[in-house]
């Protein structure tokens, strides 16, 4: 019989190492797909879309305010929590992994 936590350790998968100074962020390849890593003013970590809802355009190089990420295109803002979109013109949300950070690296449940 195998051991649970294996099986749930299995689906975290590494996002590289939590090195990130606060308020950064930096698109990550996380298995087969990309992930923008952020830290947030606290030193929180967080795992979410690369690309704004609202254009398709990438978030990378956007700014963090507390827990909310804008786009540095258009200024739409997202929870970094939850995804959810806070301001126009994003008018939809953008996808979120729940994180952890595990022997200074950086795992995103996806």
């Amino acid at each position: 019989m195998s051991d649970p936590t294996e099986a749930a350790d299995a689906a975290w998968q590494d996002a590289g190492a939590a090195d990130l100074a606060l308020s950064a962020l930096q698109c990550r390849s996380v298995g087969t797909a990309r992930v923008l890593v952020v830290r947030d003013g606290a030193g929180s970590y967080f795992a979410v879309s690369p690309e704004c809802s609202h254009a398709a355009l990438p978030l990378e190089g956007g700014r963090v305010r507390g827990s909310a990420i804008l786009c540095p295109h258009h200024g739409a803002r997202f929870d970094l929590r939850t995804g959810r979109h806070l301001g126009p013109p994003a008018w939809t949300g953008i996808a979120s992994w729940p994180v952890r950070v595990v022997a200074d690296r950086v795992e995103v449940l996806l």
